[in-house]
């Protein structure tokens, strides 16, 4: 990863609030986030066009506070709501982030609070022993884009991918309005009981069009009869060609010694350290 430091969070400026009611000066210390996108993939009346770095605050008990609330987890919209509070320009707004950007800024705000190290409770996979495994947040690096080929990137910054049979799919790039829905979907299937289905919730998120066809019932009768290969396609170009943080890790058993790529969960929990 390039300049870690830089985009993890280690380099902070003062923002000074001072009061004179008070005896005290109050100081909010601010960090800059290296966005992945580097404000290449908004439009052009967001305030992050162009932008390659966006400034946080620190976290406080106030953020804590939202990380705490049962009404806001609930409803799954507490990390919107913290990030809302750490962004220090309120036109931005966190639903409008892309995915990956706002997987920045979350990383860099859980180092500023608890530092870089992230304990969490994995069960490996080959022994079924728990651990308590620590990972090294400024080993996570951002992912390279590329346009494989049959990927092309329309004007509006939407993605436009050939499958083998013929299809030509138009996806865009989901933001944090369009997690929250997804985030949503799930947790009322869950309630509900009801099968849940991840892979095809996701392709209906992100299909703009099929060959031209917009309309929602021709985009979720595509996915259903999409080709397994013709998927996996789709996600791997797609994934490819997305800005993001690379949030897969290396895992080693302490028990066994089995190695496996991980993926550290973005959630509330992510804020609260294990000792």
């Amino acid at each position: 990863m390039r300049n870690n430091e830089e985009r993890l969070g280690t380099k902070h400026q003062n923002q000074s609030s001072p009061s004179s009611t008070t005896p005290l000066e109050f100081v909010t210390p601010t960090s800059f986030v290296e966005l992945p996108s580097e404000g290449q993939f908004y439009s052009e009346d967001h305030p992050l066009n162009n932008q390659k770095t966006l400034e946080i605050k620190e976290m406080t008990a106030k953020e804590e506070d939202i990380l705490t609330s049962r009404a806001l987890l609930q409803k799954g919209v507490a990390i919107d709501r913290l990030v809302s509070s750490l962004v220090v320009d309120k036109s931005i707004k966190p639903e409008s982030l892309l995915i990956g950007d706002k997987n920045a800024i979350l990383i860099q705000a859980r180092i500023g609070a608890y530092g870089q190290k992230y304990k969490s409770q994995i069960t490996c996979p080959s022994c079924g022993e728990k651990s308590n495994y620590g990972f090294d947040l400024t080993e996570i690096e951002y992912v390279e884009t590329e346009l494989r080929e049959g990927v092309e990137r329309l004007p509006n910054n939407n993605l436009l991918i050939e499958l083998s049979n013929g299809w030509k799919i138009e996806c865009k790039m989901l933001n944090g309005d369009d997690e929250t829905r997804l985030t949503q979907m799930m947790q009322k299937k869950r309630k509900k009981k009801q099968p849940e289905s991840p892979l095809t919730d996701m392709l209906n998120a992100i299909i703009v069009s099929v060959s031209g066809h917009t309309e929602s019932e021709v985009i979720q009768k595509a996915v259903a009869f999409m080709p397994a290969k013709d998927t996996r396609f789709l996600r791997e170009a797609y994934q490819a060609a997305v800005p993001n943080v690379d949030m897969n890790m290396s895992f080693e058993c302490p028990s066994c010694e089995y190695e496996q790529e991980m993926e550290v969960p973005l959630d509330a929990e992510f804020f609260w350290p294990k000792q």
